[in-house]
């Protein structure tokens, strides 16, 4: 049963946060001699996988309140949850940061939710923090069990939702980071073959 909520292609937004994988001194940790980047994760309870923070676009909304609103959804700590979180530099920071961002994916996702009548169709931003001193300084949203969201680091190839290795894999390449995932590359139109 299909869960899209139009016919055709359903548009959506990944918001992929990154940073560098840091040691116990705040050097960066590199393999191969080229840097590791770690990213906020958000654990999918129902296919028990880690996804990159995303969701549907609303009729009418822009690409960058989607990212925003989705990231700051799944992968941040809420005044509900902690009072006393900087709610107000959040909101400046995530302001500020979600103009610099650079597009790494834009296309079909071979999501277990999709039919052939309808489909998800995402775009996906990469937002990076060099210094470890902007998004590095967020409240991620975690529990007991390790579920929620997280930084995990892409040091090893991951089982990943979707096709969330295809876009981590991308972002690797466009930082120039250290790649574990190495997908056999694929053209566009294979894709939709593959739909």
């Amino acid at each position: 049963v299909s869960t899209q909520s139009t016919g055709g292609p359903n548009h959506a937004a990944d918001t992929v946060v990154t940073r560098w994988k840091r040691n116990g001194e705040g050097k960066v940790v590199t393999v191969e001699d080229q840097p590791v980047l770690e990213f906020v994760a958000v654990y999918r309870g129902s296919t028990n996988e880690w996804a990159i923070p995303g969701g549907r676009m609303k009729p009418y909304e822009k690409m960058f309140d989607v990212l925003k609103r989705e990231f700051s959804e799944e992968a941040l700590v809420t005044m509900d949850e902690t009072p006393d979180a900087p709610q107000e530099r959040i909101g400046n920071l995530l302001r500020d940061h979600f103009n610099l961002g650079i597009t790494v994916y834009k296309g079909y996702v071979d999501d277990p939710r999709n039919t052939d009548n309808a489909w998800i169709e995402t775009t996906a931003v990469n937002y990076h923090d060099s210094t470890g001193k902007s998004f590095s300084s967020l409240p991620i949203k975690c529990n007991e069990e390790g579920h929620g969201a997280q930084w995990i680091a892409i040091d090893t190839n991951l089982d990943l939702y979707a096709n969330h290795e295809w876009i981590i894999e991308k972002v690797c390449y466009h930082r120039d980071a250290y790649n574990p995932i190495k997908t056999p590359k694929r053209q566009s139109s294979q894709l939709w073959l593959a739909h």
